[in-house]
């Protein structure tokens, strides 16, 4: 799976989602159809076919017949210069051209505002195949605007889309990068596609052409680079880490470079509309004015606006820092690895520099001090937000980007030893729904993208993201309460985890237990909203298991050596996992208060290193201190 995810020339690492007439590399949304459309709109798509697939569909085109933006109506209005149409054949406008260099026009009935058409978007083919060394293009006119002209003119390429969309569409896929041209800007009145400048005699299928907002995710990059490293820190692949090493390299450099990390030492989102501010206005008589095209998430928390100055991909942005110079120091300490540094290689010492100074930053820039938590962004209009993201706070510590004192303020405000004024829940009722704490500690029917605009009509808890909770998070809570407090505390969360557990499946399993909204909510997941996120989609529930992995028996690989350090808590003396693969090699971890018993089910192919957390003895040898070298299959006794 990391061997196919794909990173785009410029080093923005795409995202791996369903099918969607959104950013070919982005999220699946906001598409055209949740913009104004028509003469005064700001958005717009045509559909040339009769019913198709993706959400343009679902939720929009096929429960309006008559829409103007697809079928046959979708025709209506396009200009047409030496070329014909044939009308929809085979669900794609078949066009011919008549003479040389043919071009379409958007209807005069259809404007946009150039703010919320980043991108256009042009699902297509052509025979015979295009010529090397030209290139279609699209030009525009604004309000204003008489003539079309070379100077408001955008070449693209005939394939920069999703391989994967474009398998579905049988089209190819032309990402049009608009919002970097300078006169891309205010109303616009009509496009021009040149569709094959030069050429005659040839067809062409067009399946779409839209407006395309940024849905791109900051977090892919540093995401990507961590998944990497701990692949090989796990494997010991170095064949793995020799064919990735550039790219997870170049993932960085984007952050660094195009997310402001460098410069601010901190993640500054520069895309169009992740700007932090709210989709929506509340105005003083109770109306709401819908801000398109502001607010577009930036994460997995796809409602919120997180943007601009972003403390989530700050966290990060930081442990992903960490991670590559970690990777950059094993490649120079490894030359029998065979893995070039070249001209893409970084400085490990100056990337943990550079990791102290994002830590610091962010401890100042992002720390509420009065209520003792992090705030989620800091706007483009210089606001800050923050309704008690637990999820964010925990990340911080999990990353390590908390420091220590901020780290035991966080733990202290989820424990309830500390009352955030002002917050809808306080105290026990952060873990109202048992598994873990709410995503949120405080109502929020202000801050959200311009897609999602009646928060009010959702009771606090019945959506994930305000106040709902998503089980797999649970894990970072754990994890925080072991690194900032004390293993009884985490134990005792997760023995409230294993309570809830026995109950619902007593009760028919997740699905039946939260059934008609009979314990507070409902489930999310398959294309509903819900308060509480475990199945379907939240493939992260499986992380819970892994507290006993990397908190309570301090499973933590490095470079030729996997550290065991337990943190158990009285209450359970002696814990345990099974079948840990590490290097290739099957372990059993089993610890106690006075042993520690590995059990090595494989002979491996090089020794494994094994580092205690102090000095042991192991049983029947001489051998004693904190690191142990196991070259054959076997049970190792570690002892007091």
């Amino acid at each position: 799976m990391l061997l196919a995810i794909e990173v785009d020339e410029g080093g923005y690492v795409a995202t791996h989602q369903h099918y969607s007439h959104a950013h070919e590399q982005g999220w699946p949304f906001p598409m055209w159809i949740n913009s104004l459309t028509g003469q005064q709109g700001v958005a717009a798509g045509w559909h040339f076919q009769n019913d198709g697939p993706g959400w343009v569909w679902d939720y929009n085109l096929r429960q309006h017949p008559d829409s103007p933006f697809g079928r046959e109506k979708a025709m209506a209005g396009w200009e047409l210069e030496n070329i014909r149409s044939l009308g929809i054949v085979e669900n794609k406008w078949r066009l011919e051209s008549t003479g040389d260099s043919p071009t379409i026009t958007t209807p005069a009935n259809v404007g946009m505002d150039a703010f919320n058409a980043p991108y256009l978007q042009l699902r297509w083919t052509r025979s015979p195949a295009a010529p090397a060394g030209v290139l279609p293009y699209v030009e525009w006119k604004r309000e204003g605007d008489e003539e079309f002209s070379p100077e408001r003119r955008v070449y693209f390429r005939y394939s920069s889309g999703n391989r994967d969309y474009e398998s579905v569409s049988g089209s190819t896929h032309s990402m049009i990068t608009m919002y970097s041209h300078p006169l891309w800007q205010g109303r616009i009145k009509r496009i021009r596609i040149a569709l094959a400048p030069g050429e005659s005699n040839v067809t062409f299928s067009i399946d779409s052409f839209f407006t395309v907002y940024d849905t791109r995710h900051t977090i892919n990059n540093p995401i990507y680079i961590l998944a990497c490293w701990n692949y090989f820190r796990w494997t010991g692949d170095v064949e793995f880490l020799g064919s990735v090493v550039n790219k997870m390299r170049l993932a960085l450099r984007y952050q660094q470079t195009v997310l402001g990390g460098m410069k601010y030492n901190h993640i500054r989102n520069p895309w169009p509309g992740h700007d932090g501010l709210s989709g929506f206005t509340l105005n003083p008589d109770g109306n709401k004015q819908v801000n398109y095209g502001h607010g577009i998430g930036s994460n997995y928390w796809d409602i919120l606006p997180f943007g601009w100055d972003d403390m989530y991909a700050t966290n990060q942005y930081y442990a992903s820092t960490e991670a590559m110079a970690n990777v950059e120091e094993l490649v120079q300490r490894h030359p029998e690895w065979g893995i070039s540094r070249g001209a893409m290689g970084l400085d490990p010492e100056e990337l943990r520099l550079h990791a102290a100074k994002v830590k610091q930053t962010a401890n100042q820039k992002f720390w509420d001090q009065e209520k003792g938590r992090f705030i989620g962004c800091v706007d483009q209009d210089g606001q800050g937000h923050d309704y008690g993201f637990t999820f964010l706070n925990l990340d911080a510590i999990w990353y390590g980007i908390a420091d220590e004192e901020n780290s035991r303020a966080i733990v202290d405000w989820l424990s309830g030893k500390r009352i955030v004024a002002g917050d809808t829940s306080t105290d026990a009722d952060i873990y109202h729904w048992r598994f873990g704490p709410r995503a949120t500690t405080q109502r929020n029917i202000k801050w959200y993208g311009f897609t999602w605009t009646g928060p009010e009509t959702i009771p606090w808890g019945g959506q994930v993201q305000d106040g709902g909770a998503v089980l797999g998070f649970s894990f970072y809570d754990m994890y925080a309460r072991l690194q900032a407090k004390d293993a009884e505390s985490a134990w005792g969360r997760l023995v409230e985890i294993l309570r809830w557990e026995k109950e619902v499946w007593s009760e028919g399993g997740y699905r039946a237990y939260y059934e008609g909204g009979k314990k507070g909510t409902t489930l999310q997941g398959g294309g509903t909203a819900g308060g509480v996120g475990i199945d379907a989609e939240f493939f992260e529930s499986s992380l819970v298991p892994s507290i006993v992995v990397y908190g309570f028996l301090g499973m933590e690989p490095d470079e030729g050596r996997l550290r065991i350090m337990p943190k158990l808590p009285d209450s359970c003396p002696q814990m345990g996992v099974s079948n840990i693969l590490y290097h290739n090699v099957r372990l059993d971890v089993k610890a106690s208060k006075e042993e520690l018993i590995v059990r090595m089910a494989d002979k491996p192919l090089e020794p494994v290193c094994i580092e205690l957390e102090e000095f042991r003895q192991l049983a029947g040898s001489q051998q004693r201190g904190p690191v142990f070298t196991l070259a054959e299959p076997g049970i190792y006794h570690f002892r007091k």
